[in-house]
């Protein structure tokens, strides 16, 4: 679920001077250029930002953010121009690879108010997760379902906070995808997108397991296998 806009800063993307490195880690908000559209872009989030098997500088979003090829911009810092584009995705997976240029980012492990230490195994029904996105910033809801790719909890999100990082403590655990129907049985209820923290009634969040979607990257042994965080 990315947010889109209509911009140019994409467009002219590599005409950025010689500004000071742009921070950049779990939680931050990226623009993805839209490969049949040059006026448009869309808003998600780093879910992570590490190195792969080459040494590459590299960060990870949600796959449906952007194409092979797009390039990625700072929301925060878009004078800087790209800072990096997407070199691998799934569709599958959901899961996009951006390499970073290391002469402009510089990979931090706190945004906000969340800090990224390690990766975490699958959460369990009932863990107290929390996320950090671009669109509707920290928030924090229980886990109510579990699956071996995936899981579902009341974690408040929206378009842009795709690629968001799902954390229990300092561990990264799962990435924002979607939002999805709350299921009763065989009846599916829509429920209203959750704008901010103060939303009490909204459609739950779906994510996929961060450690699962690591193992699929380096199943492919492209750009972003061997993935550590920073």
């Amino acid at each position: 679920m990315p947010a889109v806009f209509a911009v140019g800063s994409l467009a002219t993307a590599g005409t950025a001077h010689a500004d000071p490195t742009v921070p950049l880690g779990g939680g931050s908000g990226i623009l993805i250029e839209d490969l049949s559209d040059a006026t448009s872009a869309s808003a998600c989030t780093i879910t992570a930002v590490g190195t792969d098997r080459d040494n590459d500088l590299v960060a990870l979003t949600a796959g449906h953010c952007g194409e092979i090829g797009a390039r990625v911009a700072a929301e925060e810092n878009l004078h800087a121009g790209s800072v990096g584009v997407i070199v691998n995705k799934s569709s599958t997976g959901d899961w996009a690879v951006i390499v970073l240029n290391p002469g402009k980012v510089a990979p931090v492990r706190q945004v906000g108010p969340t800090v990224i230490d390690t990766v975490g195994g699958h959460p369990r029904v009932g863990d107290l997760a929390c996320k950090n996105g671009r669109t509707t910033g920290f928030t924090c809801g229980p886990i109510w379902e579990t699956h071996s790719t995936y899981f579902r909890s009341e974690l408040c999100a929206n378009h842009g906070d795709s690629g968001a990082p799902v954390l229990e403590g300092n561990r990264v655990v799962g990435m924002v995808v979607a939002g999805t129907d709350f299921t009763a049985g065989p009846i599916d209820i829509p429920l209203p997108d959750c704008t901010g923290p103060g939303d009490l009634i909204h459609e739950p969040e779906l994510a996929t397991d961060f450690a699962g979607v690591l193992a699929d990257i380096d199943r492919g042994g492209g750009p972003g296998a061997g993935f550590h965080l920073i």
